[in-house]
């Protein structure tokens, strides 16, 4: 790439030189160090390049292709300042010296954090295109394969502006931090992915034979210990770029060259159980193909992959793909994510947020801060297209190279890796902390247990039904995970032979999700012999039991207006309502939310609902344990005369006694 962009720029700048003068004056001395000087470019030889350079220019101040030599010695050593101002003088002693130039002026200032400037050399460019190429004299012509490129990026490199000067920072980060001698080494690091517990991280290691494997580290004593190479996954050939499922039981990775691949290197899986890794497969679908694929990223609920490919179809470069798993559980037909997020260039190493509504990808084609940078897009509000990326800024981007994103289970911390040279040397792993979640929804890990409510013993193989979400299917041990976004309502549904069928309601709270929040279905068998076995004789001393009679205690709880916060007065009743019942033997409780009808309906229909949430939440978070739960928000009551008492939510506890 860079003999055939960077070079090509300079050689077409000025005819060939004659060395054969005997006296030399400063001009033809000057001519003769800049051949030697581009000579020494062809080679990347950038230190010596830019000596000969800076003689030339010393010799001849106006000798402008120097110059821009000069320039892009000093970029090309991420001096991207003293590069502008070689490239800026040029334009101002000579300003149809070359159009190409303005758009590399602009990429100069993006890249120095100097937005505005950026903004208008990049329009300045725009404009220029009104003009006649022969403007522009030798270079002008010359250029233009060169520029039709800058051409098809500038719309781009504008909106980039434009969104760094509206948002001063996107994301709170004020350091990033190396996560040590445990884990960075000399050669590359890279791709980290971490368990939900932070206290395990999975990444890829370059050696110094070229092969890449999967190490995992554990966080002890307030530090990485020593990494390992992950057993029985890895061989002689590389693997790498692990992409843990957030119920922490399934593994996707790289593998490159097995007999079983069908390309330079395919997306894998495997069954994760502490650290032994087992059932390690290709995955079966449409994903894998004979291009490239690899650094995969799936979404919460293990439904959709995200990942880079070369595969035909793309906008070139590696792109980034999706697939979402079929309802016979093979992987569908890849779609692109389109050109908003793929260029002509690289787009690899995605992440999708567990909301899965925000993108994280690297990137060398969007306008960057250096080699290859890290940008975020986000769904519109239909879920249908991806926004124009924005660059992360620094410090998390640099002048150097930042790849492999990734965002712990709580949104608290955030991973990548850069090859900045303040590392051990290669690619390093480093961490962010946040005092905010980073651009996504809160999302709760909920992982239910489907279970026998006599033996207690888990029901596998069974289908739990959820309104509004596709089913899931417990395991051997009779659990289930599902993604959950915080202070919603799960409505679940068991139907299985040989139980009663089985529906409730579970208002799952937002959680920290270093552990799963767990809820248990409790299914009441048909027949049961504990139930069903009766004495064949009583006993003297054996005493009847009356008949249980069932009864009914009712709470209102009242809120403030526009509020569904409990204020202290109503929380004192609440809390000796629950003195009072929950010693009973509770069968159901009943929650119906009301508003008053100021405003507009829709709003109050979701502001009952939400105070209804909010008791029964204390209700749960109380440990009020109970079979049935029903919640209902019923929206607003027109009562002019007594609006303070419309504003409540009404409880009804059934028990048995």
């Amino acid at each position: 790439m860079f003999r055939n962009i960077y070079i090509s720029i300079l050689i077409v700048l000025i005819p060939a030189f004659s060395h054969a003068q005997i006296d030399p004056t400063p001009g033809e001395m000057a001519k003769n160090y800049y051949k030697e000087g581009e000579d020494a470019l062809l080679n990347l030889n950038f230190k010596q390049a830019q000596r000969l350079f800076e003689k030339a220019v010393k010799l001849q101040p106006d000798f402008n292709a120097a110059r821009r030599g000069l320039g892009l010695c000093y970029e090309k050593q991420i001096n991207f300042e003293g590069a502008v101002a070689q490239y800026a003088k040029i334009l101002e002693t000579d300003s149809l010296f070359s159009r190409v130039l303005y758009y590399q002026v602009g990429e100069m200032y993006y890249k120095n954090g100097q937005h505005q400037k950026a903004l208008d050399y990049f329009r300045r460019f725009e404009r220029l295109q009104s003009l006649d190429f022969e403007r522009f004299g030798f270079n002008g012509s010359k250029e233009l394969p060169i520029e039709q490129n800058y051409v098809r990026k500038v719309d781009g490199s504008i909106r980039a502006c434009e969104m760094s000067l509206d948002s001063v920072k996107f994301i709170n980060v004020t350091e990033v931090f190396n996560l040590g001698d445990g884990i960075n080494t000399k050669v590359d690091e890279h791709s980290p992915a971490l368990t939900n517990d932070q206290l395990r991280v999975y990444f890829t290691r370059k050696g110094l034979d070229e092969d890449e494997n999967l190490f995992a580290s554990t966080f002890h004593n307030n530090h990485w210990t020593s990494a390992k190479i992950v057993r029985g996954l890895n061989t002689r050939l590389p693997e790498g770029y692990g992409s843990l499922v957030r119920n922490g039981r399934h593994l996707f990775f790289t593998a490159c060259g097995r007999e079983e691949v069908l390309g330079p290197c395919d997306i894998w899986e495997a069954t994760v159980d502490g650290e032994e890794i087992t059932n390690i497969q290709s995955i079966e679908g449409f994903v894998n193909s004979e291009g490239w694929e690899s650094q995969v990223s799936i979404s919460c609920d293990g439904s959709t992959l995200f990942f880079a490919s070369e595969r035909e179809g793309g906008y070139g470069g590696t792109d980034i793909w999706m697939s979402e798993r079929t309802s016979t559980g093979i992987w569908g037909e890849p779609e692109n994510l389109g050109p908003k997020i793929n260029t002509s260039e690289h787009e690899e190493a995605p992440y999708i947020t567990n909301d899965g509504k925000t993108l994280y990808f690297s990137s060398t084609g969007h306008l960057g801060m250096g080699e290859q940078d890290i940008f975020v897009s986000w769904l519109d509000d239909r879920n249908q297209r991806w926004s124009v990326p924005i660059n992360l800024g620094p410090p998390v981007n640099s002048p150097y190279r930042e790849l492999g994103f990734f965002l712990s289970a709580d949104g608290r911390n955030g991973y990548f890796s850069s090859n900045r040279p303040e590392g051990n040397g290669g690619m390093d792993i480093y961490q962010f902390r946040l005092n905010e979640k980073l651009f996504s929804d809160p999302i709760t890990f909920v992982e239910g247990y489907l279970k026998d409510s006599v033996l207690l013993t888990p029901i596998a193989d069974v289908t739990v039904s959820i309104n509004g979400r596709p089913p899931v299917t417990t395991d051997k041990e009779g659990r289930f995970f599902i993604c959950v976004g915080a202070d919603e309502v799960l409505d679940l549904e068991v139907k299985t032979r040989g139980f009663k069928d089985y529906h409730n309601q579970f208002p799952i709270p937002e959680w920290n999700n270093r552990r799963f929040y767990e809820i248990d279905l409790m299914l009441q068998p048909t027949f049961s012999f504990l139930a069903d076995v009766t004495p064949k004789s009583v006993p003297d001393t054996f005493t009847v039991e009356r008949s249980k009679v069932k009864m009914e205690y009712r709470h209102t709880v009242f809120f403030d207006f526009d509020s569904a916060d409990l204020n202290p007065s109503e929380l004192n009743t609440l809390v000796n309502f629950l003195e009072q019942v929950k010693e009973k033997n509770i069968t159901r409780i009943e929650i119906i939310g009301y508003a008053d009808d100021v405003g507009a309906e829709i709003y109050n229909f979701r502001l009952s609902e939400d105070r209804a949430k909010e008791i029964a939440l204390f209700l749960v978070n109380n440990s009020l344990g109970v079979d049935q739960i029903y919640m209902e928000g019923k929206g607003e009551i027109r009562d002019d005369n007594d609006k303070d008492r419309n504003r409540r939510v009404e409880v009804k506890v059934e028990t048995l006694e």
